[in-house]
């Protein structure tokens, strides 16, 4: 049994890895930050113990990490600081985690090792995280999430909750997306075989769809017909921002693909999701009855 530190625990990644982490029977502490959350209330049921704190609060965050084996960390963007919250989060918790010499395994984001900024904040504050990582004696592994699978949840986005599947990208256009099953099978199979992990650092994809596949699939698990409509990228300016619709932009034009079949390959202990398999887990008649929030 391993003692896991669990950042961002009532999140999507921090829940999956906590989650992930009980169900192997090891230790978990929670690193919350609202306690009575009924998120947070479920995890003290599924066996968690919980420590209040932020990732702002260096005091909160080496407490928690005392005498802990892992850590398993991201750090949170579109926060009211900006890019500059964002990495001074990471920077903290890599500082943590040399401090406590434990095994930290940092969620990042697809191409953040490399140091060409790419004007999106979401995506450059990471390459200044991994850079601060990679200066410090820290025992690291690295994550590098492409698209989540989970993003079309957001139904006042993707219309969904209309009957449609709604995306800025063209209809044929394939987008390497992950799953956060995935990222915590990885990342728990990171925690477990350290001496395999530290050191490492991996991009990961669960599957690659074009927006009208994944409408067909979705079609499929619903059992009626979701069609495709691309969003204009001027709306997405609108409703999301410059920095979600330059993303959208970078993804259009994108021709560099991750060799998901090797990297599958490369980790067999990993129960890896296609669309379709993520889609099959998904409680859509909760998801589709959430108010639609944009």
């Amino acid at each position: 049994m391993t003692s896991v530190l669990v950042i961002g625990a009532t999140g999507r990644q921090g829940g999956a890895v906590a989650e992930l982490l009980l169900d192997h029977g090891h230790d978990v502490t929670a690193y919350v930050r609202s306690p009575e959350s009924p998120s947070a209330l479920a995890l003290v049921a599924a066996g968690a113990r919980l420590v209040a704190g932020d990732l702002a609060d260096p005091l909160a965050l080496a407490g928690a990490a005392s005498g802990v084996d892992a850590i398993f960390g991201l750090s949170v963007p579109f926060g009211s600081g900006g890019k500059d919250e964002e990495v001074a989060q990471g920077r903290l918790l890599v500082d943590v985690a040399a401090k406590t010499d434990a095994h930290l395994v940092y969620s990042s984001v697809r191409g953040a090792d490399r140091l060409a900024a790419t004007d999106i904040d979401h995506a450059d504050s990471k390459q200044l995280v991994e850079a601060h990582l990679r200066a410090q004696q820290v025992r690291a592994t690295v994550l590098g999430p492409v698209y989540f699978m989970e993003n079309v949840l957001n139904v006042g986005f993707s219309r969904l909750a209309d009957g449609v599947l709604v995306n800025p990208l063209s209809a044929g256009k394939p987008l390497d997306q992950v799953t956060v099953r995935d990222i915590a099978g990885l990342a728990v199979h990171a925690v477990e075989h350290p001496d395999r992990f530290v050191g490492k650092r991996i991009d990961i994809a669960s599957d690659r769809v074009t927006g009208e596949q994944a409408a067909r699939i979705l079609s499929d698990v619903l059992g009626r017909e979701i069609p495709y409509r691309q969003m204009p990228l001027d709306q997405v300016r609108q409703w999301a921002g410059a920095e979600i619709a330059d993303m959208f932009q970078r993804f259009e034009d994108n021709t560099d693909f991750l060799d998901i079949d090797t990297l599958h390959a490369d980790h067999p202990g990993v129960t890896w999701h296609s669309y379709a398999d993520w889609a099959r887990t998904v409680d859509w008649d909760r998801v589709l009855r959430s108010p639609a929030t944009a």
